[in-house]
């Protein structure tokens, strides 16, 4: 996998667009990342990782790489061109971001967005347009997932020195993420929570038996077992026990239930005896109370023969009240009739007197008469109606037409006027907006002008910042400097003595080659070391790098300034601002002129056609008015010609008061009124001569069935109520005189004679004993049934517990040592490691002989790495410890004992074994373009040279190597370098070549 081209847009401190041509870097093998500390030298690993998987390592979240420097509404995003076996891609991704709302105040987020485009052919082929989705296909391309890509191809020193130093269990956590042997842990949590579970169930079987023996025991009445070891004889022992107490009460409520048997057999006769008797003394009372009433009965029979006869004449007597009913309703309504009659309004015509059928039929004709000669005129009247309704349409429609005639000659007289006002306003707003165009021009002009001045007066007050920063630089370059040159002629002062430091007894001198030493020179109190010296080089070097940056600075600042005023026209900010205002102004006003030009162009093109269409307009309603002027003549002579006719009628019926249609229905409504008043009257003389009718045959019939009058008849008649209930008490009479006889001739009544009274509260009181006693024998046999029972049952239950719990128990045991076993626990597991532990031992031997392997190339060949399988302290994860194993002494080094620089190198094997073991894991997919991170700094001249070489050795088959460093000592031994420059408003990056 290699990488080709990084493109940065508005990413971390990079505030504009930023290219990496990775291409151009890898052509000598091994590059240089430099730049000052939070330049952004990091952020470029960000970059490729972003995306790549659309995560950052460390820390930081994708959230926060906008970049502050960019604009609000800049869009950060990140391009990749990169290949893969033989396969091109480019990889186009941008985080979620907040941007300012294009319309409105407030801000809108931005969701994140990813491409991934194929290049191979020459073509591009879309592979997915979905962030998560382009993710997994790169790292299915690769082979490799993001924490794993960051561990092969970028080398964090920094986490290796703690992936060195790192415990056991801290360790296992990050080879476990990396080789993606978490399966290794799934299964002891599994091993683990199964044995768990089949502990519970084994507990919950356990304490199943132990509830069935505690009912046992207190169905029983005695103790639980302490042990488990034969429960069921235990068991056995207390059911023999409850059989003998259970026949032994079955004896018992025997004997009871015969006693108390014979005691009911007793108080059964006493209660027939009592009973027989208290029927006889009842039939006997019953025979003498109806004796003494039979005088009510014989009224009671005299009462129900009378309603039988009158019951003959009842419809007879219906027919009668219907009638006088109804002669009483016609009365009532022909009085209400005679009355409506009088207050009629006849006119000319008089009511008879008196008033008779034959009187009222002769007054309903003449009314008719009349009648039928005022409805022949009635379609006279309508057409005076319609005459009307046309008169006052057309004086109404006459009215308006005047008005509309004297509106549109006004109109027409103030029309001329109007247009000369339009035509000279349209002359004037077209000669102000014909200056629109060039007056644009000119203000787009004085702004930048405008905005040149502004940005001088800024850049003015940023120069002399960074003149005063480029005098500071240059002081502190001075000093450094000064006070690299001092430590090295105090170092050279004492170098005798330095090297003294360095004789040993019978060992030749690097200088004279003496093996006696017999006054070397001692260090004085002022000495300078070797680190210092070098020390005091490098903050010089950087001091110096600050100085040039620092002046850099300064003449890009110089000539920007000189720009922008030549741009400004050596105008002041206020003056160059008030002209633009001023042409602002003015193009306002055209663009305005503009807009209403075809407003006026309209407004003309409307009066002229209003002109022309109001002198159409006005021949038009002189004539209408003309017209309708004549029409309003003539329905006025013909309404006065009908309403002289209508009138002329009305007077001769003396009702001139009304109209002919009013007139007309009020003959109508008195035509009907003295119909109803004659059918009235003959309905009433019909009543009375059907009551007279019906009372004689009414008195007639009353003397025929044996009564006095009709009154008499009347009150014969009883309610339904009150002859129901005469006939109950005849009827239950009756029936209790039968009911007495029949139980006096009863056998076993007749036998009562010489029988005396039981005792039945003796004969109670007995038997109450004796059930009493037999209820006691029955529930104790019950109780010692039910006892004899449950323990037959829970017999059966605590057998089936037993059953259960059998197997679970064993199934524990054997799961308990498996757990105890994958976890690192218990005898079985000398060597006292999980099973993942176990599994990443072998991956750790294979990162630790990949490191060896550089570490034997090292010019000293002094130390080694190998796995311990020890605890770091007790109780502590076994397995994956680490120790140094030095050469030169063979003693066995823990690697917190190293020095900065041992440190650093064995780091650095370290993490280029587990880079190799990855790749391999991963598939094979070799990464052909790597990052070295920091960590330089620690190292010796000799040292160095080594790490060197060995990074030289991965740029074998074509790779390439970044090492990311701001040790000046590398600037010098590595010539193709990436320079970040850091700025105040955003970083840049630089590809430079050192020359020599």
């Amino acid at each position: 996998m290699r990488l080709h081209e990084l493109t940065m847009t508005a990413f971390g401190p990079f505030d504009g667009v930023e290219q990496v041509d990775f291409d151009e870097l890898s052509e000598s093998g091994l590059f240089l990342l430099t730049g000052p500390t939070g330049a952004g030298k990091t952020t470029i690993l960000d970059a490729v990782c972003f995306a790549l998987y659309g995560s950052v390592p460390g820390v930081r979240g994708v959230k926060a790489l906008k970049s502050q420097h960019a604009p609000e509404d800049a869009r950060p995003e990140v391009v990749l061109d990169f290949s893969v076996r033989g396969r091109r891609f480019l990889v186009r991704r941008s985080p979620e971001w907040t941007r300012p709302k294009r319309r409105g105040e407030g801000t809108t987020t931005e969701n994140a967005r990813a491409t991934l485009i194929e290049t191979t052919t020459g073509d591009e082929h879309l592979l997915s347009s979905r962030a998560q989705e382009v993710g997994h296909l790169i790292g299915d391309l690769i082979g490799m997932q993001s924490t794993q890509f960051v561990q092969v191809a970028m080398l964090p020193q920094g986490d290796f020195q703690k992936f060195l130093r790192a415990s056991s269990q801290d360790r296992h956590e990050v080879l476990q993420h990396l080789f993606r042997t978490d399966r290794f842990s799934r299964i002891e949590e599994w091993v683990h929570d199964h044995s768990r579970r089949l502990k519970e169930r084994s507990a919950a079987g356990e304490a199943q038996v132990l509830r069935v023996l505690d009912t046992i025991a207190d169905r029983a009445g005695a103790e639980p077992p302490e042990a488990l070891d034969e429960p069921l004889e235990w068991a056995d022992q207390h059911i023999a026990s409850a059989e003998d107490a259970r026949a032994a009460a079955h004896e018992e409520h025997q004997a009871a239930a015969t006693n108390a048997g014979q005691t009911r057999a007793v108080h059964d006769e006493a209660i027939r005896l009592h009973g027989l008797i208290a029927r006889r003394d009842h039939a006997l009372a019953t025979l003498q109370h109806l004796v003494d009433g039979s005088d009510e009965a014989h009224a009671a029979r005299r009462r129900v023969d009378a309603d039988d006869r009158a019951a003959r004449i009842l419809p007879l007597l219906r027919m009668l009240d219907t009638a006088v009913r109804e002669r009483e309703r016609t009365a009532e309504t022909w009085a209400d009739a005679e009355a409506r009659l009088q207050s009629l309004d006849l006119g000319d015509l008089t009511l008879p007197t008196p008033v008779t059928a034959d009187s009222l039929t002769d007054l309903q004709q003449r009314v008719s008469v009349a009648r039928t000669r005022l409805d022949a005129l009635l379609p006279r009247e309508k057409d005076l109606h319609a005459t009307r309704e046309e008169l006052a349409a057309s004086e109404a429609d006459l009215l308006h037409a005047r008005s509309t005639h004297e509106a549109v000659t006004e109109r027409l007289a103030a029309l001329p006027a109007d247009l000369a006002a339009v035509r000279t306003r349209l002359a004037d707003l077209s000669t102000s907006a014909r200056r629109a165009d060039s007056l644009r021009l000119e203000l787009r002009q004085a702004q930048e002008r405008a905005q040149a001045a502004q940005d001088a007066g800024r850049c003015s007050e940023q120069l002399s910042d960074l003149r005063d920063a480029e005098r500071a630089a240059r002081d502190a370059a001075a000093d450094a400097r000064e006070h690299m040159q001092e430590l090295t002629a105090r170092r050279l002062a004492g170098i005798a003595a330095e090297l003294a430091g360095h004789l040993e007894a019978g060992r030749a001198c690097q200088v004279c080659g003496s093996t006696e030493h017999p006054e070397p020179a001692q260090a004085g109190a002022d000495a300078v070391t070797e680190a210092e010296q070098a020390a005091a080089a490098d903050a010089y070097d950087g001091a110096s790098a600050a100085h040039l940056a620092a002046g850099g600075e300064v003449v890009r600042a110089e000539e920007r300034l000189d720009a922008l005023r030549t741009a400004a026209g050596n105008l002041a900010p206020l003056d160059a601002q008030q002209a633009a205002d001023e042409l602002s102004t003015r193009l306002s006003e055209s663009e305005q002129a503009e807009a209403e030009v075809a407003t006026a162009e309209q407004l003309l093109a409307e009066l002229v056609a209003e002109q022309e269409k109001l002198t159409s307009k006005a021949h038009e309603v002189a004539t209408q008015v003309a017209t309708l002027s004549q029409a309003v003549t003539t329905q006025q002579e013909r309404a006065t010609t009908l309403q002289a006719e209508i009138s002329a009628a009305l007077g001769t019926s003396g009702e001139a008061t009304r109209s002919l249609t009013q007139q007309v229905a009020h003959l109508g409504q008195l035509v009907a009124s003295i119909a109803s008043a004659r059918e009235t009257l003959t309905a009433h003389e019909t009543a009375l001569g059907r009551v007279n009718e019906l009372t004689t045959h009414a008195h007639d019939a009353a003397a025929e069935h044996g009564f006095s009058d009709v009154a008499d008849l009347r009150s014969a008649v009883l309610t339904s109520d009150e002859r129901t209930v005469l006939e109950q008490q005849l009827s239950s009479r009756q029936e209790a005189e039968a009911r007495a006889r029949a139980v006096l001739e009863d056998d076993e009544i007749r036998t009562l004679d010489k029988a005396t009274e039981p005792d039945l509260a003796r004969a109670k009181e007995r038997l109450d004993t004796a059930q009493a006693e037999e209820a006691t024998a029955a529930r104790v046999l019950h109780q010692r049934e039910e006892v004899a029972a449950a323990l037959v049952r829970q017999r059966v239950r605590l057998e089936e517990a037993l059953t259960e719990w059998g197997p679970l128990r064993e199934e524990h045991h054997r799961a308990e040592g498996m757990a105890k076993l994958v976890r690192g626990m218990g005898a079985d597991n000398q060597l006292q490691m999980r099973l993942s532990a176990y599994v990443l031992a072998t991956r750790l031997d294979q990162v630790v002989a990949a490191a060896n392997e550089r570490l034997a190339h090292m010019r000293d060949q002094r130390y080694l790495l190998q796995r311990t399988g020890r605890a770091a302290r007790k109780g502590a994860q076994a397995g994956l410890g680490l120790e140094i194993l030095d050469q030169w002494t063979g003693e066995v080094r823990d690697p917190s004992t190293l020095s900065g620089g041992e440190t650093f190198v064995v780091s650095l094997a370290l993490a280029l074994g587990l880079a190799d073991v990855v790749t391999q894991e991963a598939g094979g997919t070799e990464v052909e373009t790597l990052f070295v991170d920091e960590g330089f700094g620690t190292l010796d001249a000799d040292t160095l040279d080594d790490v060197m070489d060995r990074l030289d050795d991965l740029r074998a088959g074509g790779r390439a190597v970044g090492v990311v460093s701001h040790v000046s000592e590398l600037r010098n031994r590595i010539p193709t370098q990436l320079h970040v420059e850091k700025r105040r408003d955003g970083s840049s990056v630089q590809v430079r070549t050192a020359v020599g």
